[in-house]
């Protein structure tokens, strides 16, 4: 179930035979920052660089048709927000990987997404949580997983330190 997601991966059964024609640009924003977690489940694939997701907020929650459980990564539209994340070329068998990792579709779907990044706008692909949500918290393994993510791509930690607060239901602090 759910709460095992990032225990260990979570190999989904393929819908298709062959994997993706050509690399595919992913944008990562939560556990997929973690460079270690990211080696072992898509080892052919590197950040390229980092992106912004305008418009949108991170947030820490759970399909509402999931039962209590620990709150995972997803970001909301939110005017004059943004998502800080990193942006990856997967190759091969990297979108299946990334698809069993992320339950696909049970509770992330697949959206393409303008980002911004040092080279402008670009298409990109993101795993978003399939809604309505409810907040809920995540466990401490899982927030060390994003705050080491974080660190490690030299992104803004109050976005992350936001969402976690929101999700513990502490005050949000800037930061």
């Amino acid at each position: 179930m759910v709460a095992s997601r990032k225990a260990g991966p979570k190999m989904k059964t393929r819908t298709s035979a062959a994997p993706p024609e050509g690399p595919i640009t992913y944008f990562a924003y939560g556990a997929n920052l973690d460079g270690e977690g990211m080696r072992r489940r898509c080892p052919g694939s590197r950040p390229v660089r980092l992106a912004r997701l305008m418009g949108h907020a991170l947030r820490i929650a759970l399909p509402q048709k999931f039962p209590p459980g620990p709150g995972w990564a997803t970001t909301v539209p939110e005017k004059g927000a943004f998502v800080p994340g990193a942006l990856y070329l997967l190759h091969g068998d990297d979108l299946f990987a990334l698809d069993g990792y992320e339950d696909y579709a049970d509770l992330y779907g697949r959206e393409e997404v303008e980002v911004e990044s040092d080279q402008g706008r670009e298409r990109a692909m993101i795993y978003r949580m399939a809604g309505p949500l409810r907040g809920a918290k995540p466990s401490a393994e899982y927030a060390q997983i994003l705050r080491r993510g974080y660190r490690e791509n030299g992104l803004p930690m109050a976005a992350l330190e936001a969402a976690l607060g929101a999700a513990m239901g502490q005050e949000n602090q800037a930061g």
